[in-house]
């Protein structure tokens, strides 16, 4: 074969490759459009599997919150831990101090304390470490954003979960307008449950010292954990109103408008709110958000006069 002819065959070689071996511009387009069409389908089932998941290790951390409330009670007389509503971090006088109050942005600031684990881990402080291992995780809802600084360091906030105010127990010095002192074997006051901080313990809801404490409801219908609304939680205590439908503290949302709670029995629950009136949007409640807030209220806590709530 000649020369020119060898030129003409590796030119039409070079050409048939090129012709062949990538895209058209046209083809580009049609997978970029395929593409974003699958990535459009795909995303809602991704954002639901991780809602889900999220939903279900929640309840697994209430779940180890629920039984080392229940362990703790059986080694101490049937008394719950103590849970006065006081923010206060004197040791073995809150169920879990510390204050996380705050940074729903860096920017916004909030609690100083509320990066530090230790008051959920040290079991001076903790009533439940000994019987968690000594871990943070399930006070901890994995669907929480928020983060602080903590010693210099930006750190996922340590707690999202608080105790109904009904259930706990208080030292009498305390409870007479003294000092923390002796030992917490009264039951909490609620204070929140007539709607003017003033309720005295079981006139006329029911509050719950102890374990064997139920006369008119059963343990298994009083919630004692519950996850809360960033944009509400502070200290350890969720308060209820039970004399009115009025909103002191925000149960969580999180879960696709449902949230977690604990129950003295020991079992959990992911309950679903039927509006939006725990989106921190109102503060009195009627119509479906009356059916959201009578069943906060009336698994807190019950009237010895009418037997429900209000």
């Amino acid at each position: 074969m000649n020369k020119k002819l060898n030129s003409a065959v590796f030119t039409a070689r070079a050409t048939h490759r090129t012709n062949h071996g990538g895209f058209t511009m046209m083809e580009l387009l049609v997978v970029i459009a395929t593409t974003g069409i699958l990535v459009v389908m795909v995303l809602p089932t991704l954002a639901f599997s991780k809602a889900k998941s999220q939903a279900e290790y929640c309840l697994s951390n209430f779940n180890q919150l629920a039984k080392a409330c229940a362990m703790y009670a059986s080694d101490n007389q049937e008394f719950y831990p103590p849970n006065p509503d006081d923010g206060n971090t004197v040791p073995r006088y809150d169920w879990c101090p510390g204050n996380v109050a705050g940074w729903w942005s860096l920017g916004a600031g909030g609690s100083p304390d509320a990066g530090n684990a230790t008051y959920l881990t040290n079991r001076t402080y903790s009533s439940l470490a000994p019987y968690l291992a000594s871990s943070a995780v399930p006070f901890k809802c994995p669907a929480d954003w928020r983060v602080c600084y903590y010693n210099g360091k930006v750190v996922p906030v340590v707690r999202s979960v608080s105790a109904n105010a009904g259930v706990g127990t208080a030292d009498a010095s305390w409870l007479s307008g003294g000092s923390h002192s002796g030992r917490p074997s009264s039951p909490v006051n609620g204070p929140w449950l007539n709607g003017s901080h003033s309720h005295m313990a079981n006139t006329p809801y029911a509050t719950f010292g102890k374990s064997t404490s139920f006369k008119n409801c059963s343990p298994s219908e009083i919630w004692i954990y519950a996850d809360e609304d960033p944009f509400s939680i502070n200290d350890s205590s969720i308060a209820v109103v039970a004399a009115t439908p009025t909103i002191i503290d925000f149960p969580s949302t999180r879960h696709q408008n449902a949230g977690c709670f604990g129950f003295c029995d020991g079992h959990t629950e992911m309950h679903r709110w039927k509006s939006n009136v725990f989106v921190l949007q109102a503060t009195h409640a009627v119509g479906l958000q009356y059916q959201d807030w009578y069943w906060f209220a009336s698994h807190a806590t019950r009237s010895f006069i009418t037997g429900s709530v209000p």
